[in-house]
């Protein structure tokens, strides 16, 4: 039987929540699996793939990023050479695993380490460019080319390029020969309750700044006295109730599609996945990009002219200056586009 490693980076949830849709369909496609990844992703995947004998897990090497609640751009760019390190780390245990577990493919979302010279190696990635000044994009797109050049295709997950892009500029350009635009990628279904929830509040991004937003939501809510959900992005801890807001700490797939559908006012961040997760259920919300991070602040700019979305800022949600809900999502989906390539 065919093996199929499949490496997800641990930068917050999104890769793997992404990820485990075509996961999930190799192994519908009798693919023995190897997931490769480390951190809160690994934590995640292991829970929710937790008993599949088509399944075994493998701590590969990733590089720690650490964030401040300030100078955050700053803060990242000083870890270049650790990010640098990682990627040469990253190939040099490639080669090793490939060897020993007989890998007949690699699909690698955005670990740029992952791949092998004699394997089809496929990079997934959103980032056709990089969010940098203009000052930096040249240099920055001689290196992306230069990384991505070392995989045998690349996939967007994103639909294509037009109207219906949700990516827009960030997937303007093109790296690879042989690029994929795979349609609208999630793990969420829509949902089948009809029950509908006033605020609901999504949390997600690295600390300080996870921590900070769902302080924020909760103060937020319990100012409005409405009946209020939020989801913590935090694996562990179950579930609390208290007044008026209910916290989901690690809840299922289900019981997130139906707070998303039955909002009423949604909050959320402007990561990818998390946009990749409005458009496959067609919701609309404010938008809130995590400090520092220009591709979540491109991604709420692009939202909000193409959309309609209303966006907000981290500091301005501190200070309750919140504004109404605006806009629509695109619904689309295309797991099974996705799935049918593997």
């Amino acid at each position: 039987m065919s093996r199929i490693l499949i490496a997800v980076l641990n930068w917050g949830m999104g890769h793997a929540s992404r990820s485990l849709p075509l996961i999930e369909g190799a192994i519908d496609l009798g693919w023995e699996v190897d997931i490769a990844s480390t951190g809160d992703a690994m934590v995640w995947l292991k829970s929710r793939l937790k008993g599949n004998p088509k399944v075994k897990f493998f701590e590969k090497p990733g590089a720690v990023i650490t964030y401040s609640r300030y100078f955050t751009m700053l803060t990242i760019a000083a870890q270049t050479p650790k990010l640098i390190k990682s990627i040469f780390d990253e190939r040099k245990w490639t080669q090793e695993h490939v060897e020993k577990r007989s890998i007949s493919k690699i699909f690698s979302d955005n670990c740029y380490g992952v791949h092998h010279p004699d394997i089809p190696s496929v990079l997934m990635t959103h980032l056709l460019r990089f969010p940098v000044s203009s000052f930096f994009s040249p240099l920055a797109q001689i290196v992306i080319q230069k990384l991505v050049g070392r995989f045998d295709e690349v996939w967007v997950p994103d639909n294509p390029r037009g109207d219906s892009s949700i990516s827009g500029m960030l997937s303007s350009k093109t790296i690879h020969h042989n690029t994929k635009f795979i349609g609208i990628l999630s793990r969420l279904k829509p949902s089948q309750s009809n029950s509908t929830t006033p605020l609901v509040g999504m949390v997600s991004g690295p600390e300080p700044h996870r921590t900070t937003m769902e302080n924020a939501l909760r103060k937020w809510m319990e100012l409005r006295g409405e009946r209020g959900v939020i989801i913590a992005g935090k694996p562990g801890g179950g579930k609390s109730v208290v007044n008026n807001i209910t916290t989901l700490y690690d809840p299922s797939d289900e019981e997130i599609s139906d707070a998303l559908c039955g909002s009423e006012i949604l909050i959320c961040r402007s990561g990818y996945t998390t946009l990749l997760d409005l458009a496959s259920l067609g919701k609309r919300a404010i938008l809130i990009p995590t400090p520092g991070q220009k591709e979540q602040e491109m991604l709420c700019e692009i939202w909000s002219e193409k959309f309609g979305l209303a966006k907000c800022s981290q500091r301005e949600l501190e200070n309750m200056r919140v504004p109404e809900i605006s806009g629509i999502a695109p619904k689309s989906n295309g797991n099974q586009a996705a799935i049918d390539e593997l």
